[in-house]
């Protein structure tokens, strides 16, 4: 399933935009499925020629009844976005194109506040030309279209309208926006590295590989005779393991001026001693160390304009990051053998780091400010699955046809299985986690059964939210009986329980500075004792009047909030959580982006 397309209608009558639902995303899902977008836009992935194509909608800057009762496909390919401004100044139409790669804009030409001679719409329509050439902009009135303005892009509203009509002249945009290059070559690296979403906060951090992407992706001249030292440019892409991140790598190769040019991928597992990392990155020279037995020209060198990508760079070893630090400062270096030549590199280094070890070494101070600023020049985070519920759900799905189609087997996934599954917290290696789940239930059940349920899934799955595990009265065992009480009658531990023990120990100590055995004599008190109490306390608080219980990850985003608040802010909230304060801004500009804008349309209504 490949990247979705974005289409906005911006109106400043929420009649106009309600009389479109459901009748425009049908009949747009019809004509899409005829025309040549069709394919960029499903993979023909468990998709029929001439099924229509799902179009989701949305709606910002009002509520609207219709579209709560419109049958949101699943999965979808394109999303319309339904937006009121009730007076030309465009404000959630700016902050919508920051977040997402639109295919077509469509405006109304007048706005209710600007008079009957306004033009607000063709301003609109001719600024997005110049600042999102990508975006195809499409003008929608009852008015006669304005001179000088082309024909082929304007949409009479009304019965006088002539014309291709207003659902034709958006697939047309549609056809043109997918036939671009780069925006081509982004559909088609979505789908080959296998990237299967349908939130709109991955489809965020695409929207951002792609912006990045073109903006440090261009072909650069050589510097070494240029007087400006610019840094090499460096994209870092920060999220959890399988979250994406190396196939994000390649989107953004994919989309630059670059995907002519290698993309080259360094392991910095393997970069454990200097001498290794310049020989790996920089080259040799034959016998400048024991085993140089031949020139090595490095992978930098065949990179040449291309992108190199630093994989797992939170594990380069603190002593190699000077020589790091002064290669992404201008993008010279010397191979191993001949320090005396100073050479240039021309590629575009993109960095993957996973996002707690990452922090960790940040708080730790091993690495320097002036390093941290030269890798964390152009961030990229990448949200969590657990995150992503409405992703868990696609991608469980199209693993189970796929699996089924590879085992020539009539599978498919129980309801109450995709429900749990939403919720599970894949804290291991998310969609990784997911699919060694899925893996090992239908590899093991197929031949027994038709439907995969949870029963197949819960033994693959180590991390189950609490609703899901065997109930044991142990918060209120611990609360009432002493130590030796609950050390006695506490149920065996399992091998995950003994790993956690030692881990969390190990983690103590190294974060203190106290010994390992009283490291281990606090966690062992507090995994029996203080915790279990706690954990009932807050089991409580997520389970309130009668209600079901708050899921996990709502719960922890709604601690971080309170957090922040109580706090004061994400700068005092970063020395007592741990997490830089630019970081916190991120995730809360994130959620705010994501929820805001149904809140605006709320207390906007009349």
């Amino acid at each position: 399933m490949p990247w979705i397309t974005s289409v906005m209608l911006v109106d400043d009558e929420p009649s106009v935009l309600e009389s479109l639902i459901p009748s425009m995303p049908h009949e747009l899902g019809a004509a899409l499925a005829r025309s040549r977008a069709a394919k960029l836009l499903t993979g023909e992935g468990g998709w029929r020629r001439g099924q229509p194509l799902g179009v989701r909608v949305v709606t910002h800057g009002y509520e609207s009844q219709r579209v709560r009762h419109y049958h949101q496909p699943t999965p979808h390919q394109v999303t319309l976005h339904l937006v009121r401004d009730p007076d030309g100044q465009f404000q959630t139409v700016r902050s919508l194109l920051n977040r997402h790669l639109f295919a077509a804009v469509i405006s109304d030409l007048r706005f209710a506040n600007h008079g009957p001679g306004a033009r607000a719409g063709r301003f609109l329509v001719e600024e997005l030309e110049r600042i999102q050439p990508e975006t195809r902009g499409i003008l929608y009135s009852a008015y006669p279209a304005p001179a000088g303005f082309p024909a082929n892009r304007f949409v009479r509203k009304g019965p006088d309208g002539d014309g291709p009509g207003l659902v034709p002249t958006v697939v047309a945009a549609i056809e043109e926006h997918l036939s671009l290059p780069e925006v081509e070559a982004l559909a088609r690296a979505v789908l080959s590295e296998g990237l299967i979403y349908q939130s709109e906060a991955f489809g965020a951090v695409l929207t951002q590989c792609y912006a990045l992407g073109r903006l440090v992706g261009q072909d650069l001249e050589i510097r070494g005779n240029s007087r400006s030292r610019r840094p090499l440019p460096i994209v870092l892409l920060d999220g959890e393991s399988g979250t994406g991140k190396r196939g994000l790598a390649a989107v953004i190769h994919a989309v630059s001026h670059r995907r002519s040019q290698p993309l080259v991928i360094a392991s910095c597992n393997d970069l454990t001693h200097e001498t290794l990392l310049r020989s790996i990155l920089f080259g040799h020279r034959r016998g400048a160390f024991t085993d140089a037995r031949e020139d090595r020209v490095g992978l930098v060198a065949t990179a040449g304009r291309g992108v190199l990508v630093l994989d797992d760079f939170h594990r380069l070893p603190a002593s190699c990051t000077p020589i790091l630090h002064s290669f992404l400062e201008d993008g010279q270096y010397s191979r191993v053998g001949e320090e005396e030549v100073r050479r240039q590199a021309e590629c575009l280094v993109v960095a993957t780091v996973e996002t707690q070890p990452w922090r960790e070494r940040r708080r730790s101070g091993e690495l320097s400010m002036a390093f941290l600023a030269r890798v964390e020049r152009f961030p990229i985070f990448i949200p969590p699955l657990r995150e992503r519920s409405e992703d868990i759900e696609v991608q469980a799905r199209h693993l189970v046809e796929t699996l089924a189609a590879e085992l020539r087997a009539d599978l498919e996934l129980d309801a109450d299985a995709l429900a749990r599954l939403r919720v599970q917290p894949f804290a291991e290696s998310n969609s990784r986690e997911l699919r060694n789940a899925l893996e090992n239930a239908v590899y093991r059940n197929h031949k027994q059964t038709d439907v995969i349920g949870w029963e197949h899934l819960a033994p693959w799955l180590d991390d189950q939210p609490a609703q899901n595990q065997p109930t044991v009265s142990r918060p209120a065992l611990a609360a009432t009986a002493g130590p030796a009480a609950s050390d006695s009658l506490a149920p065996p531990r399992n091998a995950w329980q003994e790993r956690l023990v030692a881990l969390a120990s190990s983690t103590l100590a190294r974060g203190t500075g106290i010994d390992e055995p009283q490291a281990r004599a606090i966690v062992e008190r507090l995994f029996r004792e203080e915790m279990p109490v706690v954990w009932a306390r807050v089991e409580a608080a997520r389970q309130a009047a009668g209600d079901p219980l708050i899921p996990m990850p709502i719960w922890e985003d709604l601690w971080r909030c309170f957090a922040v608040y109580f706090l004061g802010g994400p700068t005092p909230a970063e020395r007592v959580l741990g997490i830089p304060a630019n970081t916190l801004r991120q995730w809360i500009n994130d959620r705010e982006a994501r929820r805001g804008a149904s809140k605006e349309g709320s207390s906007k209504m009349p």
